[in-house]
């Protein structure tokens, strides 16, 4: 079976999914974007992506600009946003994919400038609502899928080049194209469940020869791999010859000097593979060396991924053109599985330190970090320490399990009231020498794991409950012009003033904390000392979390801050053409502004709600 016949099947059993039961009336090129979207970006089977969601996702109707698909990357920390087009052709020309990628770039543009008259209102209400997340540290992803294979005419390069030149700045966009083959490799990837090999084998170079360091509390050896062994493994394995590592490979921009670089030493000098190469790291249970076979058992690669998946790819590796590179092998140590894995993680941090790894890797197994995961269990939330960790499907929905980087954004948002910055820059708020993260991690746990539990299902309330019917509720409205565009950016700030309402009312937050707030002089390190000042602060909103009396007060709150604030905002767009939807909240004093001038409406509104329950 070819590529795109292989494709064209999964799809059809895609059809067939009772989990997406409306997708059996959708059309194949449909479909072929809700695959697009599961296998590229859902690849963990544990990762939620219910049919609701995959239904906003796809944006692909008339008057779309080009932009078949819509989402922010489950796997990104960073709200990152991905703009795609999928063609389901059995062949394509490198004209019909340029114009694909030059319509995506057009699209975005216009957006950004806020000519939203020519897109249809579910792409311009489904792009504000992301872009709101979109912030200093976030990447502009452009996708382009295809089933037809890639042609030796195709240059993807020199599209990926005239394709940045649309951008007067190209720094933050990230591109992507994807043939049939690269497609049906990610088909292959997301349907590999095992979450670490069990038994495998790999040869050295000679009887023999390696290096063993064993003592009382260890037990490694370095050997001289087979780069054939590591690609039989990966053949056999996949991806989940990487399950023990921080970071899976990724195709990406900066990646590609170093794949570059190891696949020309490949192909043109493999004999200094191993001078050049700083080789793979593996931890196991056990292993055994026998002549020139290392026996391991229940073993991953937690350093040397991009080496691996480069020796995966290179099909001038056979037999009689093999050659060797380092190899670390380490038996984890622990006399309890716990005591294992934090070994492992231990290492895998280490291996991986000199990499260009996410923040938030390099604290997930900081003492405090495990600490809080165990509060937030208590709580009943599910707090994944690292990328790619498995959830338990008893905290499927979303509200239920969460990660560093939420945490640290709703933290930012809702705690110390910075919502634009929360979103604009929210890695601050989970860097150990910034007092945020103090305050959120080293402090009463067991008090911020609760409100982060709140936190969570109002954020979710908001975008999954509240903004949807809004919408709807006032598509016909004669005021809705800025109405509805200013609900669609208004999430982060929507939670913020939520918990800025229920502290106040509280007597958590007093007027003086509120004049410190809208002060033309204020600045972080003065608000976080102001706000993270919890008391003895047990809850957010004074009812019940998940009953539909908290439904209800959560939709009248979110109502009171978008309809005052919509004022605030119209007032900004008449004094200046500059003030579009996608850059009113980029600066946290527009917030302020809002509350300033709104606040004796939006005080009588909240103490009404909270006085009726």
């Amino acid at each position: 079976m070819n590529n795109y016949d292989h494709i064209a099947s999964k799809i059809h059993a895609l059809k067939e999914n009772k989990d997406y039961s409306s997708l059996r009336s959708r059309t194949d090129n449909y479909v072929f974007s809700a695959l697009c979207i599961k296998v590229h970006f859902f690849k963990n089977q544990n990762q939620t992506l219910n049919e609701s969601d995959l239904i906003e996702m796809i944006v692909d109707s008339s008057n779309d600009g080009g932009a078949d698909i819509l989402l922010s990357n489950p796997n990104s920390e960073t709200s990152d946003l991905i703009i795609g087009q999928s063609k389901f052709y059995k062949s394509i020309s490198k004209e019909t994919v340029l114009n694909a990628m030059r319509k995506m770039a057009d699209f975005y543009k216009d957006m950004t400038a806020g000519h939203y008259e020519k897109f249809n209102a579910q792409v311009k209400s489904r792009f504000l609502t992301l872009y709101s997340e979109v912030g200093e540290e976030s990447k502009i992803h452009f996708v382009f899928y295809t089933s037809a294979p890639h042609k030796k005419s195709i240059d993807t390069a020199d599209i990926e080049r005239k394709f940045r030149e649309q951008f007067i700045d190209s720094s933050a966009i990230e591109v992507s194209i994807l043939f049939a083959e690269d497609i049906a490799d990610e088909i292959s990837v997301a349907e590999s469940a095992a979450q670490i090999v069990k038994k495998g084998k790999i040869r050295i170079d000679d009887k023999d020869n390696y290096l063993l360091y064993d003592n009382d509390n260890y037990n490694a050896a370095i050997v001289n791999v087979s780069a054939r062994s590591i690609n039989d493994l990966y053949a056999e394995h996949g991806k989940t010859l990487l399950a023990r590592n921080l970071r899976y490979y990724i195709k990406g921009r900066n990646e590609k000097k170093v794949d570059d670089a190891i696949s020309k030493t490949i192909k043109d000098n493999y004999k200094s593979f191993w001078l050049k190469n700083n080789g793979i790291t593996i931890i196991c249970d056990d292993f055994r060396i026998d002549g020139r076979e290392v026996h391991l058992e229940n073993f991953s690669i937690v350093n040397g991924g991009q080496t691996t998946y480069q020796l995966s790819q290179n099909a001038s590796l056979v037999a009689e053109h093999d050659f060797y590179l380092p190899c670390k092998i380490i038996k984890a140590s622990g006399n309890s599985e716990q005591e294992k894995d934090d070994f492992i993680l231990e290492i895998a941090e280490a291996a991986n330190s000199q990499k260009a790894i996410k923040a938030a890797d390099l604290i997930a197994n900081a003492p405090e970090q495990r600490r809080f995961k165990q509060a937030l269990l208590e709580a009943g939330i599910f707090y994944q320490t690292k990328r790619g960790e498995d959830i338990p499907k008893k905290y499927n929905p979303a509200y239920l399990h969460t990660k560093l980087d939420i945490v640290g954004k709703l933290c930012l948002a809702a705690i110390f009231q910075e919502p634009c910055k929360s979103r604009n820059n929210p890695s601050v708020s989970y860097k150990k020498d910034k007092p945020y993260y103090k305050s959120i991690f080293n402090g009463n746990q067991a008090q911020v794991a609760q409100i982060c539990k709140e936190l969570l299902y109002i954020d979710y309330c908001f975008l999954k409950k509240f903004l949807p019917k809004f919408k709807k509720d006032n598509e016909n409205e004669l005021d809705n012009k800025d109405l509805i565009p200013f609900a669609s950016i208004s999430r982060r700030t929507c939670v913020a003033f939520v918990a800025l309402a229920a502290r106040y009312y509280q007597g958590n937050i007093t007027h003086e904390n509120l004049a410190e707030l809208t002060s033309e002089q204020s600045d972080s390190n003065n608000l976080c000392k102001v706000f993270c000042e919890l008391g003895d602060l047990k809850f957010l909103l004074p009812i019940k979390l998940y009953t539909d009396a908290y439904d209800a007060a959560l939709n009248k709150l979110f109502a009171a801050f978008i309809y005052n604030g919509t004022d605030i905002y119209s007032d900004a767009r008449e004094s200046s053409s500059k003030v579009t939807e996608t850059n009113f909240f980029k600066d946290d004093k527009n917030y302020y502004k809002i509350l300033k001038r709104k606040w004796r409406t939006l005080k009588r509104e909240f103490n009404e709600i909270f006085s009726e329950v």
